[in-house]
């Protein structure tokens, strides 16, 4: 392969502002690896939606590296920087076009993207990679994450790469599929939602255990941000982190609404369902449906937490089942749901499991400590 140029991106002001056609293909390339893995579009973005995600914000910086071979882009490394909590942290995520593979093309980029992180302090790189089932041929050989549960294949593209360049398998995801035209128990959770008598968005159901289930739709209600927020500050630690080196993230108010501004200017809409203790008012789980306009047939299942004083309940099973009544009911074109768990989560595997999830892939996660 001749030599390989490896420029920043500027991110352009809009798609038909000055360095539109760079973002463009950008964006191409993004979506022609996602082809590659899923054989689908279920994980492509618009060149919209994309641009208003790499915006800045006061949360994170993120840098975009091109690699080009005789003016052709062969590659690209997007770097995100935590700017208000995991300060020694980044996040890496390398692509390379599906025909460009095994040329050295993801090696040149790792370096640069890895000399930015050092320029900025930071001491520790976090990155994923996915492959769809089968993970790998029978008998094929595994790497094991550092705690142990799941594996990913060793012969993979992105597991050389990552092995070579120093990097240790901290994590490996379950991804799970679930289509909605299957049925959904409500196992006694009351999953139709009643309206909610303070006159927010979305509604609320009772259970008979002290608990109750309220929803809102791409926006929490006023009254419950501030609890809101800690659920979001307890979800980046409480889920499983495998073997990352992560901390708690910050989160209020005034980044909640940041976030969701953030999704809504992509055309993006959220389905939200939390659990309310009645004894404190306080909401004590929630779960979360991402899906977007501009790709109405598929959705994604985010973030699923129960405080841990309040386990043992079901509360994320009844949360989860009524939430994706929801989805049957007000997004009726979804076809295909996403999730993705810790290879160690086997309670929320298990939950999925009962609702109709199944496995359908895996997502590696690596880390590397620089020197």
């Amino acid at each position: 392969m001749p030599e390989l140029q490896v420029d920043p991106l500027v991110i352009p002001e809009s798609l038909e502002g000055r360095g539109r056609e760079a973002f463009i293909r950008f964006s191409e390339l993004c979506n022609a690896v996602q082809r590659d893995t899923w054989g689908n579009d279920d994980f492509c973005y618009s060149h919209g939606r994309r641009l208003e995600s790499y915006r800045p914000n006061d949360y994170e910086e993120r840098n975009v590296l091109l690699a080009r071979s005789d003016g052709r882009l062969v590659g690209c490394a997007v770097l995100d920087v935590p700017l208000t909590d995991n300060l020694a942290a980044c996040y890496l995520d390398i692509l390379v076009h599906p025909g460009e593979r095994r040329r050295g093309v993801a090696g040149a980029l790792s370096s640069v993207a890895e000399a930015r992180v050092r320029s900025l302090g930071r001491t520790i790189v976090m990155g994923w990679s996915e492959v769809c089932l089968p993970v790998t041929p029978e008998g094929g050989p595994l790497v094991v994450p550092t705690g142990g549960a799941g594996g990913y294949p060793r012969d993979s593209a992105s597991a050389a790469l990552a092995l070579a360049e120093g990097y240790e398998l901290a994590q490996v995801d379950r991804i799970s599929l679930f289509e909605p035209g299957a049925s959904v128990e409500q196992a006694g959770s009351g999953a139709s939602a009643e309206p909610d008598p303070t006159g927010s968005r979305g509604g609320e159901t009772a259970v008979d255990d002290g608990y109750s289930l309220v929803f809102w739709s791409d926006s929490v209600p006023d009254h419950l941000i501030h609890h809101y927020a800690v659920l979001r500050r307890f979800m980046s630690t409480d889920a499983p982190l495998g073997g990352f080196l992560l901390e708690e993230e910050v989160w209020d108010a005034e980044r909640i609404r940041a976030d969701e501004a953030r999704h809504a200017a992509g055309g993006g809409l959220s389905l939200v369902c939390a659990a309310v203790e009645k004894e404190s008012g306080a909401l004590v789980g929630h779960t979360v449906l991402h899906s977007s306009a501009d790709a109405p047939h598929v959705a994604y299942q985010e973030d699923t937490l129960v405080l841990r004083r309040h386990r043992g309940h079901r509360l994320g099973y009844r949360m989860k089942a009524a939430n994706l009544e929801r989805l049957r009911d007000e997004r009726p074109e979804v076809k295909r749901l996403y999730t993705w768990n810790a290879a160690e989560n086997s309670f929320m595997l298990a939950v999925n499991i009962e609702l109709g999830f199944r496995p359908v892939g895996a997502t590696a996660g690596w880390q590397k400590k620089l020197q």
